[in-house]
């Protein structure tokens, strides 16, 4: 198949008998398909159309959905596509993401024509998720050596690549030039480089990992790579991780957990002044992402933490729940099951992650649950 090609998807409905919400299922049971990571811009056109990937042609490339017509129109062909980092730009005109571990591509949504922004050198590979800031004129990234790169295709090789230390670099890519700038490199192992928005000064990014095993998770820099400072430190017992921005940039959230108790909190932590405060105590969520303004969240149930050498202790129970957490009144909601197993599948860490995120509207959750590619339909 080929850029262009629309597929028409039948939409199938139900409703959660534990909760009564309406839920869509978007694309086909027997077809992987995915939304990208929970940060990264995947709506346009106020939330009548969204980016999504799937395997339609045993390749898994982005595809562009008309919510209201089904017609999924094709974005990209061929292999090697990293279907969770692409986003789209605030224009909506283009679609950004990294094609074979090897290039920055930038796909004209009008025309579908395509270019390489950026160019990862032969000695490094491109990993993980590239983040965009407010303007979307330049991202960070991580790119990782060559030498020290294999794929981390399941949760023992997690744990090994991170004991390696292998040489990372963060990466400033201005997307009108392609220049690159280096602006942290160690044997450490990096990951989830992030702008705060409306503010390219600061750029958060953390030290990859087991949970139990790195000392300091999360971290800010300026942009060109100067005052690195930790964000916080955890307590005895205590690991962290799916820390994103506010999407008004107010505060950076996280997820934490605390060894002896089932218990995970949603936390936040102010930039500026360093203040850091647990905001609602909740079921055993992984990925938590807010609405805008930082009031309300939603986050999806799972179980044993995986990203942990050491995860006797933090509950057996796996929950198989969407939640919404209003953090304005301190209430939490079960929204609807979004039953994914969490399973490692063809080699692919990430892809029965529910990753839930609200649609611009924050009256509906999108998300994925195993091979369904699903939205949620449900007012707050």
């Amino acid at each position: 198949m080929a850029k262009g090609d629309v597929y028409q998807l039948e939409y199938h409905e139900s409703i959660d008998e534990d909760t009564g919400a309406r839920v869509t299922r978007l694309t086909p049971p027997n077809v992987i398909c995915h939304r990208n990571y929970f940060y990264q811009k995947c709506f346009l056109d106020e939330g009548r159309s969204l980016i999504f990937a799937a395997e339609f042609d045993g390749f898994r490339n982005y595809y562009l959905l008309e919510l209201a017509s089904g017609k999924a129109t094709q974005l990209t062909q061929g292999a090697g596509d990293n279907t969770f980092g692409g986003f789209l730009s605030p224009d909506e005109q283009y679609l950004y993401y990294v094609k074979g571990e090897r290039a920055l591509m930038r796909v004209t949504l009008q025309d579908l024509s395509e270019e390489t922004v950026y160019q990862v050198a032969d000695e490094w590979v491109g990993y993980g998720t590239w983040v965009a800031n407010s303007a979307c004129t330049k991202l960070v990234g991580v790119e990782i050596h060559r030498d020290s790169w294999r794929p981390v295709s399941d949760w023992t090789v997690f744990q090994q690549f991170y004991e390696e230390n292998p040489l990372c670099r963060v990466i400033r890519i201005d997307l009108q030039t392609g220049e690159r700038t280096t602006l942290l490199q160690e044997n450490q192992w990096l990951g989830h480089p992030i702008y705060r928005p409306d503010d390219d000064n600061t750029v958060a990014f953390c030290h990859e990992g087991p949970l139990d095993r790195v000392e300091t998770r999360m971290w800010l820099m300026n942009e060109d790579g100067s005052h690195i400072r930790r964000v916080k430190l955890p307590a005895p017992g205590e690991s962290y991780t799916h820390e994103f921005w506010v999407p008004d940039g107010s505060a950076m959230m996280y997820v934490t957990y605390v060894k002896d108790s089932p218990v995970r909190y949603l936390c936040r932590v102010d930039p500026d002044t360093g203040v850091d405060e647990k905001i609602v105590a909740m079921p055993p969520c992984s990925h938590v992402m807010s609405n805008d303004n930082g009031q309300l969240a939603v986050g999806d149930g799972s179980g044993k933490p995986i990203d942990i050498v050491d995860n006797d202790k933090y509950g057996d129970a796996t929950d198989p729940y969407l939640y919404l957490f209003d953090l304005k009144h301190q209430q939490t909601h079960k929204i609807a099951k979004h039953s994914s197993s969490w399973a490692v599948l063809d080699g692919d860490r990430q892809v029965t992650h529910p990753h839930p995120s609200f649609t611009p509207d924050e009256k509906q959750v999108l998300f994925s649950s195993e091979t369904l590619f699903s939205a949620l339909f449900n007012d707050k």
